[in-house]
Formats: C-alpha cells, sequence, structure tokens
C-alpha cells in the first residue's frame, strides 16, 4: 500500500542432521539382530557390565510378571 515492493521469498533452510539428530526410539534404532557397530566393540568393561546386569534385571521383571 505505500508502493514497497514485498520481499522475494526466501528457500527453505538447507537441512542440517546436527540440528535433528536421528530417534534413539525403539521404531527407529536398528533392531537386536544387525551386527554391533565398532563402537560397540570399543566399550569399556564398565559399560559392558552395566548392559549385562540392566538385561539380567529386565529378564527377572519379565519373569515376575509372568512374561518369560
Amino acid at each position: 500500500m505505500t508502493g514497497e515492493e514485498p520481499a522475494p521469498a526466501q528457500p527453505p533452510p538447507e537441512f542440517n542432521p546436527l540440528r535433528y539428530p536421528p530417534c534413539a526410539c525403539p521404531r527407529h534404532s536398528p533392531g537386536p539382530g544387525l551386527e554391533p557397530d565398532k563402537d560397540d566393540a570399543e566399550d569399556s568393561a564398565l559399560l559392558r557390565e552395566l548392559r549385562t546386569r540392566m538385561n539380567e534385571e529386565n529378564r527377572l521383571r519379565r519373569r515376575a510378571r509372568g512374561q518369560s
């Protein structure tokens, strides 16, 4: 209305994967049947021990609920 032309439309910003990291939910993460990554092979002994303990606790919880 003042005689000015509207600014030209700008293209959408370029996709940046660092702003949108991959989803870590079970639906989008790789399943248990896939080969482990190199990072998994380099895990510390403490991390392996914690994972083993978590798996055991989860197994015991399933058994307590009646799911084997």
